[in-house]
């Protein structure tokens, strides 16, 4: 299968693991510590007061839940169920100055500054393909994140992938407040089981695990599809394992969605191909795209362990 994207083409090169973990997600002008404020805390596009059938996928970064997840978002909106995307991490460009090490990655996804603005219409051309609603928060990704002393939290590539300190307990439950007020509840929620550990994706986590919600986890791609695992410190969450099994037409959509993220496609594909590849051998190997369905009350779980 020929993947051809409106956007164009890939350069060839092999990805890495710090380019993957974050995407171009960025911080909101006024923040300059871990206090953020939730008032009107998002930007929209066709996102509805959600109704009790609604899927909404919790997205960490500009292209997580699409490249997890984008063949079921084709197949339920085919079947006229409707479907939203919520990213946690796409926030607006700092007006100080950035880490090195944001630094770096601003110039390996080709900006001299933050291409928050290219990605979110990325984002909205992804999600349009599957017939998803967007809305995005206005939360920094980790790379701008900083302490009250405007040290970067996160400083080198191996620090995105560890578990998040107390300094982000504020934010955690920023991220719940904004859920809430946006009416995510009453919705079907997707969310990241956090394979692979990086740290926005275990906060995106652990903010939808305060909720009461049906929950649907699932697999973070390309992480999943490569070998990685979940960190033993978020623990295997409890619940029935389901796995949809997606039509050849889903999966070529899928395919096409996540090659609208073309500035940051390159980390992880070194052609089109591969991108439907991966994503064919991943739902193949699985007998279908795997959910773990738990329903929680008040923070907690109910039901039967799977």
């Amino acid at each position: 299968m020929k993947v051809v994207p409106p956007g164009g083409g890939l350069p060839g090169r092999q990805p890495s693991r710090r380019e993957g973990a974050g995407g171009a997600s960025s911080i909101c002008p006024s923040v300059m510590s871990t206090t953020f404020s939730i008032q009107r805390n998002y930007h929209e596009w066709g996102y509805n007061p959600l109704k009790m059938d609604a899927h909404l996928y919790l997205s960490p970064h500009l292209d997580d839940a699409v490249i997890s997840c984008g063949g079921l978002m084709a197949m339920q909106d085919a079947r006229g169920e409707p479907v939203s995307v919520l990213t946690i991490f796409a926030g607006d460009p700092p007006h100080f100055s950035i880490s090195p090490l944001a630094a770096e990655l601003h110039a390996r996804w080709g900006k001299v500054g933050p291409p928050i603005g290219m990605r979110r219409a990325e984002d909205r051309l992804a999600c349009g393909r599957l017939g998803a609603s967007v809305a995005h928060l206005q939360f920094p990704d980790a790379i701008y994140r900083t302490d009250s002393q405007g040290r970067p939290l996160y400083p080198r590539d191996e620090t995105l992938f560890s578990h998040p300190g107390p300094e982000e307990e504020t934010l955690i439950q920023q991220v719940v407040d904004s859920l809430r007020e946006m009416g995510v509840e009453q919705a079907r929620v997707y969310c990241p089981l956090a394979v692979g550990g990086h740290v926005d994706h275990r906060i995106t986590r652990l903010a939808a695990e305060r909720l009461s919600v049906v929950m649907a986890y699932y697999h973070d791609l390309p992480y999943a599809s490569r070998g990685e695992s979940m960190p033993p410190e978020m623990g295997e969450p409890r619940g029935r394992l389901e796995r949809a099994v997606l039509s050849e037409e889903a999966i070529e959509a899928w395919a096409q969605a996540v090659a609208e993220y073309g500035s940051q496609i390159s980390t992880f594909w070194e052609n089109l191909d591969q991108i439907y590849e991966e994503l064919r051998d991943f739902h193949d190997a699985h007998e279908g795209l795997p959910l773990l369905i738990v329903t929680r009350e008040g923070g907690g779980v109910s039901g039967n362990p799977a």
